[in-house]
């Protein structure tokens, strides 16, 4: 038998392995490194440092942190600041479709007791809607009619009231020349004016008629609108969405039932005092201040300056000081504990949240913006909130412990 050789095989450069290349490699690497790491002493003896690469501040947990939420909460603003601006510039169809959400929640409790009593949904909805109408141009008819009956006798008394003030009669004239003199100097601008206050008419009515018609479709086919909607979106994403669209709704429709109770508190409130200081248009007066009491921060105290003029003019100024100090302590009374507590209760939002809300929703969008800041803002929240997936429920082991294979005993 012919001796086997133990020696490595010779390789020629044709040859030429990849564990090879590798180990080559790694011993030319290593070889490199040796050298550079060599430390040569200079003439005098003193061995140099190594050299090293520029030193680097090492960035704290906390700052990256921080950085991370930063940029992500500025991409959140500016995507919120763009959508605004759509709205802003789209005012004509946003502010329809808010007020007939909020119209569709004030209504829907009335549908839905018409449907229990077997009322179709069609037939429902028309009863609502033409309720609601009839209620709210009965009440504006009626309030015109008794404001225009009583415009001479309260005229009279208020031009005797305007008398007993201590101003005299060249003050008056004075600045009812004044008043003259600005409407002539600007007569142009009057006529722009008019043009303007023409356009906004129209757009007041176009909001109106788009309003009611996308309220009468929330109201007849919201429910199967919003399943088309939901069947649109990937099926993964359908059970979030409608878990956070049931809390956002409820938000929405509670906001309006407390806008509703505090509405109907202050309504009583003035009524009660007009009523025992003897003030006429009573009735009138309380229907105003109802409907203003739906406009934050300045509905109330609009109508019942209105409502403080009337007295004045009526029953003179002890009267009307009177009244001034009731509102006052009523309008007190329903931003600091009403306004907050019970809008805040119905909405779950703090009452620190809720009074910024408002303020920055005036800044932003004016009445408009104070008006549905509080809903929408606690609707958001609520969907928000609802979005990640519900924790699983924590596990209770039995006591005693069952052997595997038996059934556990009867609880």
């Amino acid at each position: 038998m012919a001796p086997v050789s133990t020696a490595p095989a010779s390789e020629d450069p044709d040859d030429v392995r990849p564990s090879a290349l590798r180990g080559g490699s790694t011993d030319r690497t290593a070889e490199e490194s040796a050298e550079a790491e060599r430390v040569v002493p200079d003439a005098a003896g003193a061995v140099p440092l190594p050299r090293r690469g520029p030193a680097r501040m090492p960035v704290p947990p906390l700052l990256t942190d921080l950085a991370g939420w930063g940029w992500r909460l500025l991409l959140l603003a500016v995507i919120a600041w763009l959508l605004l601006r759509v709205a802003q510039q789209l005012y004509l169809v946003s502010l329809p479709i808010a007020a007939a959400l909020l119209m569709t929640a004030l209504l829907s409790p009335v549908v839905s007791l018409l449907r229990r009593h077997r009322v179709p949904r069609g037939p429902a909805t028309a009863v609502t809607v033409l309720g609601m109408l009839l209620i709210v141009v009965g009440l504006l008819t009626w309030v015109v009619q008794r404001a225009i009956a009583e415009a001479p006798t309260l005229s009279s008394e208020l031009s005797a009231a305007v008398q007993k003030l201590p101003i005299s009669n060249a003050t008056l004239l004075r600045l009812r020349g004044q008043f003259v003199d600005y409407l002539n100097s600007g007569s142009g601008s009057l006529a722009g004016g008019v043009i303007t206050g023409v356009q906004t008419g129209a757009e007041v009515v176009t909001g109106v008629l788009l309003t009611l018609l996308l309220t009468i479709i929330l109201l007849a086919d919201g429910d199967r609108m919003w399943g088309w909607l939901v069947a649109r979106l990937p099926e993964l994403a359908r059970p979030r969405v409608q878990r956070a669209g049931g809390p956002a709704w409820e938000r929405l429709s509670g906001w309006i039932r407390g806008t509703f109770v505090i509405a109907v508190i202050h309504s009583a409130v003035v009524a009660t005092t007009l009523a025992i200081l003897g003030v006429p248009l009573v009735a009138p007066l309380t229907v105003l201040v109802f409907l203003g009491s739906f406009i934050p921060l300045v509905g109330a105290i609009l109508a019942g300056g209105l409502a403080a003029l009337v007295t004045f003019a009526s029953q003179g100024t002890a009267a009307a000081i009177a009244f001034v100090i009731v509102l006052f302590i009523d309008n007190q009374v329903e931003a600091h504990v009403l306004q907050p507590f019970l809008v805040g209760r119905y909405v779950r939002l703090h009452p620190f949240v809720v009074a910024i809300v408002i303020t920055a929703g005036a800044i932003l969008g004016g009445l408009a913006g104070a008006l549905l800041a509080v809903p929408f803002t606690a609707a958001a929240y609520a969907a928000l909130s609802h979005l990640p997936d519900p924790k699983p429920a924590p596990h209770r082991p039995h006591w005693p412990p069952h052997r595997p294979g038996r059934r556990p005993p009867p609880s």
